[in-house]
């Protein structure tokens, strides 16, 4: 479902239209600066894969999630993604979809939780056996 979510996002932003995904990440997280990281690295995550084959299909549940986690991770005394934005980032106009939350405190916890979103859609075959074996006990 979330797959399918972010290959209609792309599609608008393939048009110039990031209104949808501003109007997705605000129902969906809270805007304490979650949701500004979340448009962010699905920005960026737009941004790499156009140049791709068939791009939408690159944008993933699972190549969002590391791009997320890149905010949690440490580079030269940095998170990585904000090493990435200040000294690698290709692509102009990228980084002002973050709005300072790369320098937040409260980073770590802003990725958490995009990530606890982003894992509920991934599939566990074992866990949903084991959880139907267990409602017919």
């Amino acid at each position: 479902m979330i797959n399918r979510i972010l290959m209609e996002l792309y599609d608008e932003y393939e048009k110039g239209n990031v209104e949808p995904l501003k109007e997705f990440a605000k129902k969906t997280f809270p805007s304490d600066g979650t949701h500004t990281l979340f448009i962010g690295c699905v920005v960026l995550m737009f941004k790499i894969n156009s140049n791709g084959f068939k791009p939408r299909y690159g944008c993933t549940r699972e190549y969002l999630v590391s791009i997320v986690k890149a905010a949690k991770k440490q580079y030269n005394g940095t998170n990585l993604l904000a090493y990435y934005f200040n000294n690698i980032n290709p692509y102009k106009g990228v980084k002002k979809y973050f709005k300072n939350v790369l320098e937040s405190s409260n980073l770590y916890k802003y990725a958490d939780l995009i990530i606890d979103y982003l894992e509920q859609f991934k599939l566990d075959f074992c866990s949903i056996l084991l959880n139907e074996l267990e409602k017919k006990n």
